[in-house]
């Protein structure tokens, strides 16, 4: 539509229309190079990275010869490395199952008989399969690291005697890895293969890489050597001399080989053990042990279970033996990575290429450091006019202050100073000039526009409020006088519609940045402010309220009637006709949380997602917010008390959770008599009962259609009217107007008995009929007394509205009921 929408920039057209002689293109203010000739020579970017790599190559190709010998040293040293760190994982891997083989026989003898003998054949048949992969390793580690033949070959013939030492065993002798020489001297003695191996590694991290690997392994070999030393204290109940120092001297070489591998671990495998060092057996494990090395002082701690003794220190022993296998792995993977790179630097590097290399380097980056810093400086141009130019341009059209001056880091200045050059660079950061201008000017346009579309929404929206509040005290005058049901009936429809006109106009005003004015000194009742949201949609008689003790301060009432107006529409509108909108309210920790169900269809998980996004982070006005606008008044007044508003899909429809956070709200208890707007609640009796929603009860009307006026008929009428029981419906009061306290919302007017004559305390209109009093007809007791106010106080029309409303409504529904029994005769 023309005349509406954002100004449209003007866009050339023609290939050479705005160019001048010599490249400049005028198209663009300031813009002084367009096409231009290409730069030739060195100061072409393209011979600036090509002039590196060109001497890189005559280099390789110079020196390649040379590569040949020092690669294949290389890829030797790797290979040998791997032979020796692959030797002592299998050794350490022999060394743990034979620690178990030594478990499984010491049990089998303390069980007797038979039973336990399959399980030590299984674990002698792990044995020997770690013996054969042991084996093989150590005869390729004789022959490519000879410095570990005389550790291999000591292994090798202790191993020899392990056949007579199962024999021994098979035929009844006890066996103990503390007390077997055999056993205990084979596994020191793979040990000590392993710690051999480090110093044949000349990669540093591969050599504390195995380091580790040794130290874990010893200190698994000897958390199972106080395994079995305190299995046999337990089992006999006592200690014998002796034991105690050698407890301590297996523990005190467990604590240094502890300390090695944390030395030489990195900071990953040092958490790693750490983290499976820890654990209820651990504990356990620790605690037994420190009972028997305290056992002079307390003599009970060696009359612990020796079978729970066991298990808690076996567990120790698997989750080290888990951190061993698993730093053994990460051992071979990094000895074979290592190798497989010597292989392939045998054709690729050397000695010679490494200097010319360097050289080619050193070349490179005297021509690409100055190449790669002005593009570093064009790119921090390109930041920072996003991140500071543009922002602070819109910033100042908002805010009215004057342009500022350019500084040194601003991007037209740091662009000019790469532009001085005549080379592409230069041309780009040109180019990037003439866009930075058009993008400051562009912004400060959309920003000027944005302001002014601001203000002239809010100023719309402050006359249309002015407007409806003149027709609603026109309304309250019309109402005040009108005696005929049917009149009066009407007056409170235009008076309802009037309402949501003034709250949509609340909504232009909200979104443009304006307060919208809704004064509220005291704080309310939770169940009068549903009441005042509801009454400002259409569907208002559809929302039923669980009262809570809860009370929203003065000064955020209005927003929070606002707020929940919208949501209450919005349920309204996208839920059956026929369906109730519920909502209740219950206190948290962070204050309240108040739901709105309904009973709609629910929203697909990609909207739901959309419109919390939309809640959460307040939007300017713009035209996004035609099709969704409620959302966006709900985040700005969410936004403005800390609010927080979610949607979330159900079964049954959807729920919108308003988070109250303390600030908006106050004491129910503390309020004033007759303050509030409701009467406080009872509490819900019977333990776990759901609170059912506050209903009315019947209201008796006089039917005014086939009937006499005194003849009462009762009407359902349900709660969710409530529009004059809230005393802020009305956004302020004119000068000289004073408010008369509202009557208890959450109840109806009872039935009007005989119109009361003049006498009675009324008067008589100009048609000759009776003019109401408020309350002269109301039952004794079913309202609270009012205090009198003074004689020069005006009327409250919010009273006058409320009773009305009601006593028009129940007339209407009177007169329904009875059109209907008529037509029910005539059928008859």
């Amino acid at each position: 539509m023309a005349g509406t929408g954002s100004p449209r920039v003007p866009v050339p057209r023609g290939g050479g229309q705005n160019r001048r002689p010599g490249g400049t293109d005028t198209s663009v203010a300031g813009h002084r190079r367009g096409g231009g000739p290409r730069p030739s020579g060195l100061r072409s970017v393209r011979t600036q990275l090509i002039a590196p790599i060109l001497v890189a190559m005559i280099g390789l190709a110079t020196l390649s010869t040379l590569q040949a010998a020092t690669a294949t040293s290389a890829s030797r040293d790797a290979s040998r490395t791997r032979t020796a760190a692959v030797t002592a994982t299998s050794a350490v891997l022999f060394v743990h199952e034979l620690e178990r083989e030594v478990a499984e026989t010491a049990a089998l003898r303390q069980r007797g008989g038979k039973s336990g003998a399959a399980l030590m054949v299984a674990q002698r048949e792990r044995t020997d399969q770690a013996a054969r992969r042991y084996l093989d390793d150590s005869r390729r580690a004789v022959e490519s690291v000879p410095a570990l033949a005389g550790a291999i070959r000591k292994a090798n013939d202790l191993y020899g005697q392990l056949g007579a030492v199962r024999e021994s065993a098979d035929n009844g002798a006890a066996i103990t890895l503390v007390g077997d020489a055999a056993y205990r001297g084979l596994a020191e003695a793979l040990l000590a293969i392993a710690d051999a191996v480090p110093a044949q590694i000349r990669d540093i991290e591969l050599a504390n890489a195995a380091r580790a690997v040794a130290a874990i392994a010893a200190v698994e070999h000897y958390a199972a050597l106080e395994r079995d030393l305190l299995r046999a204290i337990f089992s006999r109940g006592a200690v014998e001399p002796g034991e105690l120092g050698t407890m301590s001297e297996i523990r005190g070489a467990r604590a240094q080989r502890q300390a090695e591998f944390e030395r030489a671990a990195t900071a990953e495998e040092a958490r790693a053990f750490e983290t499976v060092l820890r654990g209820a057996d651990i504990d356990k494990a620790e605690k037994m042990s420190a009972a028997v090395r305290d056992v002079e002082r307390s003599p009970g701690g060696v009359k612990a279970d020796a079978d729970a003794w066991f298990v808690a220190q076996s567990g120790v022993i698997r989750r080290l033996n888990v951190v061993s296998v698993d730093f053994s792995d990460a051992l071979d993977l990094r000895a074979d990575q290592i190798a497989v790179n010597a292989s392939r630097r045998a054709w690729a590097t050397g000695i010679g290429t490494a200097v010319l290399g360097l050289t080619a380097l050193g070349i490179a980056i005297l021509l690409a450091v100055r190449t790669s810093r002005r593009l570093r400086q064009l790119r921090a141009a390109a930041l920072q006019m996003a991140r500071r130019d543009l922002p602070d341009a819109i910033n100042s059209v908002t805010t009215g202050a004057g342009q500022r001056p350019e500084s040194a880091e601003s991007a037209a200045v740091v662009t000019r100073s790469i532009a001085a050059t005549n080379d592409e660079i230069g041309q780009v950061a040109d180019a990037f000039g003439s866009v930075h201008r058009t993008a400051l000017r562009l912004a400060g346009e959309q920003a000027e526009l944005r302001v002014d579309m601001s203000r002239m929404a809010e100023v719309l929206a402050r006359r249309i409020r002015t407007l409806i509040t003149r027709q609603l005290r026109l309304l309250d005058e019309f109402e005040r006088d009108e005696t005929d049901p049917d009149v009066l009936a009407r007056l409170f429809a235009l008076d309802h519609l009037a309402a949501r006109l003034r709250r949509n106009g609340e909504n232009l005003l909200v979104l443009s940045g304006g307060e919208p004015g809704r004064p509220q000194t005291h704080a309310v009742q939770f169940g009068a402010v549903v009441t005042a949201a509801a009454s400002e949609i259409d569907d208002f008689e559809r929302v039923e309220v669980v009262q809570a003790d809860l009370a929203v301060a003065g000064p955020a009432v209005g927003d929070v009637v606002h707020l929940l107006a919208e949501l209450l529409e919005n349920a309204a509108s996208f839920s059956p006709p026929t369906q109730p909108v519920r909502v209740d309210a219950r206190p948290t920790v962070d204050g309240a949380m108040v739901r709105v169900h309904d009973s709609g269809i629910g929203i697909v998980p990609a909207r739901l997602a959309e419109i919390n996004a939309r809640l959460s982070v307040p939007s300017n006005l713009s035209s996004a917010a035609a099709g969704t606008m409620g959302l966006h008044v709900v985040s700005h007044l969410a936004a403005r008390h800390g609010i927080r508003v979610q949607l979330h899909a159900t079964g049954s429809g959807t729920v919108a959770y308003v988070a109250l956070p303390h600030r908006v709200l106050e004491q129910a208890s503390a309020l004033p008599a007759g303050r509030g707007g409701v009467a406080r609640p009872e509490p819900v009796r019977g333990g776990g009962a759901r609170p059912e929603p506050v209903r009315q009860e019947p209201v008796q009307v006089p039917s005014t259609v086939g009937a006499p006026l005194g003849r009462p008929r009762t009407s359902e009428r349900p709660q969710q009217s409530g529009t004059a029981a809230a005393p802020w419906f009305r956004p302020y009061l004119s000068s000289g107007e004073t408010p008369t306290p509202p009557p208890p919302p959450g109840s109806w007017p009872p039935r009007p008995g005989t119109p009361s004559s003049a006498a009675g305390g009324g008067s008589m209109s100009e048609a000759n009929l009776p003019r109401r009093r408020p309350g002269a007809q109301l039952a004794p007791g079913t309202t609270e007394q009012q205090p009198q106010t003074s004689p020069a106080a005006a009327v409250d029309p919010e009273l006058v509205r409320s009773r009305l409303a009601a006593f028009a409504e129940g007339v209407s529904a009177a007169a329904r009921r009875t059109n209907s029994a008529a037509t029910g005769q005539k059928d008859q």
